[in-house]
């Protein structure tokens, strides 16, 4: 164990100062913001809505009004599940396991916002940031949006990185937050996907 802490603190090292520079700064701070929760829960509104235009769209035109399955069940409570899920695992982890987190070294590189020095494993921002990127990569596989899923994926691995540069996280927080992530993500697939085969309820 002390061996695999020691290469988890040198890791951590090796990102935290060795990718540090000013003009990094701004683009870590705007690629963590990914990973609060009111930005994620805007974004799954905005494409909600927008899936909810595109199914009013199609339902005016004849030839199309058994094309498009209700944003609630395909967007919305699937990332709700995938969020919630992710999220509320990751602070029960963190109420578990009083792990301090890498800002409290003397030698850590801290963004001056990121004052946090309690509760490192997992991260939240990484679980959740993952959960909905892998629900996205899942649903969008094999299909000509596919590339949703890849972006979404890089956009959480970078997330997972952010918490790193800014020196409020070790990379084996980052790990456990991304595993958990996926596997709500997954969960979350396969009840979208049971969701979609119920019924379609009438608007």
């Amino acid at each position: 164990m002390e061996t695999l802490l020691h290469w988890d603190r040198e890791l951590f090292y090796a990102l935290n100062h060795g990718l540090n520079h000013p003009l990094l700064e701004p683009v870590m701070w705007a690629i963590t913001s990914l990973g609060l929760g009111w930005v994620q829960m805007v974004i799954v509104l905005a494409v909600w809505g927008a899936w909810e235009w595109k199914r009013r769209a199609a339902c005016a035109r004849s030839d199309a009004r058994e094309g498009v399955h209700s944003g609630f069940k395909a967007i919305f409570l699937p990332a709700l599940l995938a969020f919630g899920g992710s999220g509320l695992t990751a602070q029960a982890l963190k109420r578990a396991i009083p792990r301090l987190r890498p800002s409290n070294l003397p030698d850590a590189i801290v963004a001056p916002d990121e004052r946090i020095f309690h509760n490192s494993f997992p991260s939240g921002h990484t679980a959740t940031a993952f959960a909905l990127a892998f629900w996205v990569f899942l649903a969008t596989r094999g299909t000509r949006y596919r590339i949703w899923g890849y972006t979404a994926l890089l956009l959480a691995g970078l997330v997972g990185l952010s918490r790193i540069y800014r020196g409020v996280h070790y990379p084996s927080d980052v790990l456990a937050g991304a595993l958990i992530g996926v596997l709500w993500g997954a969960a979350a697939y396969f009840t979208r996907n049971r969701l979609r085969a119920s019924p379609e309820q009438s608007a």
